[in-house]
């Protein structure tokens, strides 16, 4: 048994909240953002960790799941190496441009290939 929404909610809300106090602490809503974005991937983390056995198995987290999982950070991580090192490309926008582009053909190879039960 996992979390319960209203836990998760709570969670959520204090990220929130926790944020909000960063940007009239500090004055700064950049530090607020980044605050909500690390306090909030911490919740859903440990969301889906509380459900494991559901998460991973829509993830695919098993023996092979890793390796695609692998290959696709990888391939995401040369196609950017190679942007910026050819193409002269920042690399904030390089490998937001990797991320899309490797992405999308991911996602349709995995549109196409048939279903196996």
């Amino acid at each position: 048994m996992g979390l319960s929404f209203v836990t998760v909610q709570r969670m959520f809300l204090g990220s929130f909240l926790a944020s909000f106090l960063t940007w009239i602490l500090q004055g700064n809503l950049m530090d607020a953002t980044l605050t909500f974005i690390g306090l909030s991937a911490l919740t859903g983390m440990a969301w889906g960790l509380s459900e494991k056995e559901i998460t991973f198995g829509a993830l695919g987290l098993n023996a092979e799941g890793i390796l695609v999982i692998f290959s696709f950070l990888a391939s995401i991580a040369i196609f950017a190496q190679i942007c910026i090192g050819v193409f002269d490309f920042p690399t904030v926008g390089s490998y937001g441009l990797s991320l899309f582009f490797i992405g999308s053909f991911w996602w349709t190879a995995a549109l196409i290939q048939p279903k196996t039960n």
